[in-house]
C-alpha cells in the first residue's frame, strides 16, 4: 500500500470518543483570551506508522515551547541535529487505549511496525557524551508487554541519523543504515573550517560549491541486516552515497537511489544525478536498473510490493518491472504523419477548426499493490491503465475549464485493486470529502462530504482501517480512525482540551476578483466578539494562495486583540510577480470593506519569508496600509541572488525557475531584478515598516532588512528593525523571545492601525 501520509479532506457523520479522552473536550464555557504564551502550548499530532492490520498507530505529539531553542549557528553541521522533542504514543484504533513509549520527550527520527503489528522499532537521536554531537539510538517496543528496550548494535559504525527502518517479512531482522565515523568526523571538520576559518579558499575549479558538497556528506551510508535480539549485523550493501532506499514487501531485495552527481547542479535546488539500483537482501553485487542519464528529472511511482515502478517523461507514461531491462511506454505518442487520422484519434488529437488539437499528455498518480495497473491523469480525465497490455480505460472525465472541476487527488488503492480512494473538494466553498472510485464501472461514490478539514489519510495494509486528522471550528486537528467506509469514526486524541476555555475566531471563505478580473479566494478570520455591522481594523497576512481554513495561532492571537485577519490569494505571473500583490491584496481589501467587515482607514499587512518580500514590494506600490511588517523577507534581489551559501543554489534558482518567478538569470533580465528590489523604491514607501530578523538566518540573511532599515532612515521614513541575535529564519529562539516576537507584532499594529494608537515603550 501507499504508506506515506497524504493530505486529504474527509468528513464525519458521527464521532465516537476513546475511553481515556479528557472530559474537557466536551466543551466548557469559553472564558479567557488566547495569548502569546498559549501559541507555544498548542500540540500537533503526527502519525509515525500504522500497523498492517490497522489495529495500532504510533504517533508523536509536539509543542513549540518544547522546541523553541535551536543553535542556528550550527545550521548545516553534520554533527548537529536541531531539537524536535516529542511525546511518542501507541494508540489502539478500535478502543482508543493509549500507551506512552518513552517517559520523557525524545527526538524521533523514524518508526516502523513489524508485519504482525506486535513490535515497533523507533530510531531516536540523542546527544553524545560531550553534548556536542547527535547520535542515533534504536529502541524496540513490545506491544504485548508494553515495554521498550534499547538495541545494543554490535558494530564499529554508528546507526545513521537518516536511517530508514524496515522489518523483514518474518520480523526477525531490521534493515538499517550505518554511517561512517571517518566521514562524519571529516564533515564536522569541514563545517568548522567554513564557519571559523582561519583561512578559506574558494575556487571555480572545485566541482561542488563547498556547502553543496558538505550537505551531501550525510548520504554516505551502508545498509545492513540487524538482529534486534542480539544486536549483530550483516552487511547487504557497501557504503555509497544513498539518496533513498526501499525494502521489497517480501524482504528478498532492496532498491536504492545512489547519488553519482559530479558537480553542483544549478538547474535544480539540491540537484542530484542518481542511478536506480537493486541488491538482494542475502547479499551479492548490486545491479543497475536505470542509469543516471535516463533517470534525471523523473519521479518514480512504485507498487507496494516493490517490483514495479512507473514514471512520466514529457507527458508519456512508462512502466518497468525490476526483471525488465528497459521501460515500456503505456501512452505512446501519435504517429508523426499528420494524415494518419486513426493515430490522431487514438491519441486524442482530433482536429478542431482545421487545426490539430494538442496531444494529450499524462502524469502518473498511483501504481496498485502488485503493479498490474496504474492511475494516469491528464487535463481530460483519469485513466486506469493495464501495465501488461497498455489498455487504457477512462474512469473520470474532467471539464476543459479546470476551474469547473472539483479539486481531487488520488490517495490509495484498495488491496484488491477494485477501488481507488480520492479526496474531493469544491472550488468555491468549504465542501470537502472522500470519494471511492469503482475501477470496473467508473462510478464514483461519495463516502462523506462536509465543511470540516482533514489530513494525513492513511489506509492500513489489509485495507480495513483508516487513520486521519480532523480539525473542526478552526481548532487544532486531532487523530481519528474508522473502518474503510468511514461510517464509524473514533477520536483517538484530545491534544488540546485546554483550548475549550479559550476564545478563538471563526473563519469564512471569501471570494473576490483582482484588478484583472481573476476570481480569487481568501480566508477571513473574524475578530473575537465580532458584531455584525461594526467595522474592524483588519490585518492582511500574505504569502501566495490560500483556500482551506484551519487553526492559525497568530490569527487567533490577533483576533483576540480586536483585529479581523485575512489571508488573501494573488495571481502570480512569471516575469512580473510584483504586480500581483497590489492587484490582488488591494482587491481583497476592497471586498472586505464592501462586506462591512474592514475599516478602510485601519488596514495593516505583514508576511514571513516570501510573504515578507511581498509585503515590502506591496507598500512601494500603495499607501493603503497604515502599518506593515516584514518578517525575514528579502528586499534586494541583486544582493540576495548569490547570498546564503549554506543553501547552495537556492537563491539563484528561486528567481530563475521557482518561487520568485523572475523567469531568468540576472544577466538575462537585469531590469526585472531591479524592479523587484523594494529597497530601490524605498523613497515611495509611506507606510511605517517593522522589520524582524534572526541574525543566524541562513535562508534570508538579516542583512536584507539592514539594507531597508538604513535606506528608510536615510529617507526620513518611519521604520524599526528588531534583531534576534540567536534567531534563524523563524526569528525567535527561546520561549521568552517567541512571546516577545508575537507581542511586538500586535504592538506595532496597535500603534499605527488602531485609532488613538501610540508608542509602546515596553516592547522596545
Amino acid at each position: 500500500m501507499n504508506r506515506r501520509p497524504t493530505t486529504i479532506t474527509l468528513a464525519l457523520l458521527t464521532v465516537v470518543l476513546g475511553p481515556d479522552l479528557p472530559a474537557a473536550t466536551q466543551g466548557p464555557a469559553v472564558s479567557s483570551a488566547f495569548t502569546a504564551e498559549d501559541m507555544l502550548k498548542v500540540t500537533t499530532v503526527s502519525v509515525l506508522d500504522l500497523s498492517d492490520d490497522g489495529r495500532r498507530v504510533a504517533v508523536t505529539e509536539r509543542r513549540t515551547r518544547d522546541n523553541a531553542q535551536v543553535d542556528h549557528r550550527r545550521y548545516g553541521d553534520p554533527g548537529y541535529l536541531a531539537p524536535s522533542a516529542v511525546r511518542v504514543a501507541v494508540i489502539d484504533t478500535h478502543t482508543g487505549a493509549r500507551s506512552v513509549i518513552f517517559p520523557e520527550l525524545v527526538n524521533v527520527r523514524g518508526a516502523a511496525w513489524s508485519r504482525d503489528g506486535r513490535r515497533l522499532a523507533v530510531l531516536v537521536a540523542v546527544l553524545a557524551g560531550n553534548g556536542d554531537t547527535s547520535i542515533a539510538r534504536l529502541h524496540v517496543w513490545d506491544a504485548d508487554r508494553a515495554v521498550s528496550r534499547e538495541v545494543q548494535v554490535k558494530t564499529d559504525k554508528p546507526l545513521a541519523l537518516n536511517s530508514g527502518l524496515a522489518w523483514s517479512a518474518d520480523g526477525s531482522h531490521l534493515i538499517v543504515a550505518l554511517a561512517s565515523p571517518a566521514r562524519l568526523s571529516a564533515g564536522i571538520g569541514t563545517f568548522r573550517t567554513l564557519t571559523e576559518g582561519p583561512v578559506i579558499v574558494h575556487s571555480s575549479k572545485d566541482p561542488f560549491l563547498e556547502w553543496d558538497a558538505l550537505n551531501r556528506a550525510s548520504r554516505w551510508r551502508s545498509l545492513v541486516e540487524l538482529d534486534p535480539a542480539t544486536g549483530t549485523t550483516r552487511e547487504i550493501l557497501a557504503e555509497r552515497r544513498l539518496t533513498s532506499y526501499n525494502v521489497s514487501r517480501d524482504g528478498t531485495f532492496l532498491t536504492f537511489m545512489e547519488d553519482v552527481t559530479e558537480k553542483t547542479d544549478y538547474e535544480t535546488i539540491g540537484g542530484t544525478d542518481s542511478t536506480l539500483g537493486l541488491v538482494q537482501a542475502a547479499g551479492g553485487e548490486p545491479r543497475t536498473l536505470i542509469a543516471a542519464k535516463d533517470l534525471k528529472g523523473l519521479q518514480l511511482r512504485w507498487s507496494d510490493d516493490g517490483r514495479t515502478f512507473a514514471f512520466a517523461r514529457k507527458g508519456e507514461v512508462f512502466v518497468q518491472r525490476i526483471d525488465e531491462k528497459k521501460p515500456r511506454s503505456l501512452t505512446p505518442p501519435p504517429e508523426k504523419d499528420e494524415g494518419v487520422k486513426a493515430a490522431d484519434a487514438a491519441a486524442g488529437t482530433t482536429a478542431v477548426d482545421g487545426k490539430a488539437a494538442e496531444r494529450e499528455t499524462f502524469s502518473v498518480s498511483l501504481v496498485d499493490l502488485h503493479g498490474s495497473k496504474l492511475l494516469a491523469t491528464s487535463k481530460k480525465g483519469w485513466y486506469i491503465v493495464d501495465t501488461a497490455t497498455a489498455a487504457r480505460t477512462q474512469v473520470l472525465t474532467l471539464d476543459e475549464d479546470d476551474e469547473k472541476n472539483p479539486r481531487m487527488s488520488a490517495v490509495a488503492w484498495s488491496p484488491d485493486g477494485a477501488h481507488l480512494f480520492a479526496t474531493w473538494s469544491a472550488r468555491d466553498r468549504y465542501e470537502r470529502g472522500l470519494v471511492r472510485l469503482d475501477v470496473a464501472s467508473g462510478s464514483m461514490t461519495p463516502l462523506v462530504r462536509d465543511s470540516r478539514l482533514y489530513g494525513g489519510f492513511r489506509l492500513s495494509q489489509n485495507g480495513t482501517r483508516v487513520v486521519y486528522t480532523m480539525a473542526e471550528d478552526d481548532r487544532p486537528a486531532d487523530l481519528y480512525a474508522s473502518s474503510v467506509d468511514l461510517t464509524d469514526p473514533r477520536r483517538l486524541t484530545a491534544s488540546n482540551p485546554w483550548l475549550a476555555t479559550k476564545s478563538l475566531p471563526r473563519s469564512e471563505l471569501v471570494s473576490y476578483r483582482d484588478a484583472d478580473g481573476k476570481l480569487l479566494h481568501g480566508v477571513l478570520r473574524y475578530p473575537v466578539g465580532y458584531e455584525v455591522g461594526k467595522r474592524y481594523p483588519t490585518v492582511f497576512e500574505i504569502y501566495e494562495t490560500f483556500f482551506d481554513n484551519g487553526f492559525n495561532a497568530r490569527a487567533a492571537f490577533l483576533a483576540n486583540h480586536g483585529y479581523a485577519v485575512f489571508h488573501p490569494s494573488v495571481n502570480l505571473v512569471v516575469g512580473r510577480p510584483g504586480e500581483a500583490w497590489v492587484k490582488g491584496v488591494t482587491a481583497a481589501a476592497n471586498r472586505l470593506v464592501d462586506l462591512g467587515v474592514a475599516d478602510n482607514d485601519r488596514l495593516g499587512v505583514h508576511g514571513t519569508s516570501y510573504g515578507g518580500y511581498a509585503t515590502v514590494l506591496l507598500i512601494t506600490q500603495t499607501d493603503r496600509f497604515k502599518a506593515a511588517i516584514n518578517i525575514s523577507g528579502k528586499v534586494d534581489m541583486v544582493s540576495f541572488y548569490t547570498d546564503s551559501p549554506r543553501l547552495g543554489v537556492r537563491n539563484t534558482h528561486a528567481p530563475e525557475k521557482s518561487q520568485d518567478r523572475i523567469g531568468g538569470t540576472m544577466w538575462e533580465f537585469p531590469e526585472r531584478y531591479l524592479e523587484h528590489s523594494a529597497v530601490l523604491r524605498a523613497d515611495r514607501i509611506k507606510t511605517p515598516l517593522l522589520c524582524i530578523t534572526g541574525d543566524q538566518d541562513p535562508n534570508v540573511p538579516a542583512s536584507q532588512s539592514r539594507e531597508m532599515y538604513y535606506a528608510l532612515r536615510r529617507l526620513g521614513k518611519e521604520v524599526e528593525w528588531v534583531r534576534y541575535v540567536n534567531g534563524g529564519h523563524r526569528p525567535p529562539n527561546s520561549v521568552q523571545e517567541a512571546i516577545d516576537f508575537e507581542q511586538r507584532i500586535v504592538a506595532w499594529y496597535d500603534r499605527y492601525v488602531k485609532p488613538g494608537g501610540k508608542d509602546r515603550e515596553d516592547v522596545k
